[in-house]
């Protein structure tokens, strides 16, 4: 087979005070590069802390030029059945036929002037690609991508799924530097996703600053990050794998 894999495990920790270091729960997925330059991620994500309690297992299908091309999305929220979503990207529109326990069986369709840069399923492996939607040559600072699509808009993803459209993403490149963390050291690119930059921010109207690094090596495999203000979380990289053909 022409493909390779990359396989990986992420806790998510807290830093609230008097919880900093507690496990909140935890992420595995894998990543096959397919031979054609596509690219598959499978995760499956555990938030096991209260407020409420998430398990979720998702598909996201990248077109070589890292544009989602579709995928699949499965919820339960505190040990209950939510709803299970197929989304596709093509032909100019984007489309989901799903069921969840709000509205039944459904579906949609957007008209889309070209394909969205990312698809948010919310896994944080997942959110470490969106970083690809930066373009590097510029240097460090800010940009703004105009638009994109979202299975849920809920901060830990615990509604739907279903087809959501979001504008105005902003990224900011803060730069280089080597890390170290539970996986190894790597070369790192260092991100700012959102555009609230006030860490100290405790209001819930707005998402918090999230930190986010990524390897530099092409790849955008998350490494560690952290959200600051009221959510005070914590993610690292505890375990990568590379390898050739089957997983």
């Amino acid at each position: 087979m022409d493909h390779t894999t990359i396989r990986g495990r992420i806790d998510y920790l807290s830093r609230r005070p008097g919880m900093e270091g507690k496990r909140r729960g935890g992420e595995t997925f894998l990543i096959t590069k397919h031979g054609d330059g596509r690219r598959t991620l499978r995760a499956t994500c555990i938030i096991d802390e209260n407020s409420p309690r998430v398990l979720r297992d998702s598909i996201t299908n990248l077109a070589p030029d890292w544009t989602p091309m579709g995928g699949f999305v499965q919820i339960s929220v505190d040990d209950a059945f939510v709803g299970s979503t197929w989304f596709d990207f093509r032909d100019g529109m984007a489309r989901a036929h799903g069921y969840n326990v709000r509205e039944g069986h459904f579906s949609q369709e957007i008209r889309l002037a070209e394909r969205p840069c990312f698809f948010g399923t919310h896994p944080i492996q997942a959110d470490a690609l969106t970083t690809r939607c930066f373009d590097l040559s510029q240097g460090p600072g800010r940009q703004v991508i105009p638009y994109f699509l979202m299975c849920s808009t809920h901060h830990r993803g615990a509604d739907g799924p279903k087809l959501v459209t979001a504008r105005e993403l902003n990224l900011t490149f803060i730069g280089e530097e080597e890390l170290t963390v539970k996986a190894g050291t790597f070369q790192a690119l260092h991100f700012l996703v959102g555009a609230n930059t006030d860490d100290e921010y405790m209001g819930t109207d707005r998402h918090p600053p999230y930190h986010v690094w990524v390897t530099a090596d092409g790849d955008h495999i998350f490494l560690k990050g952290h959200v600051t203000g009221y959510m005070q979380t914590y993610y690292e990289l505890a375990v990568l794998e590379r390898g050739e053909g089957d997983i």
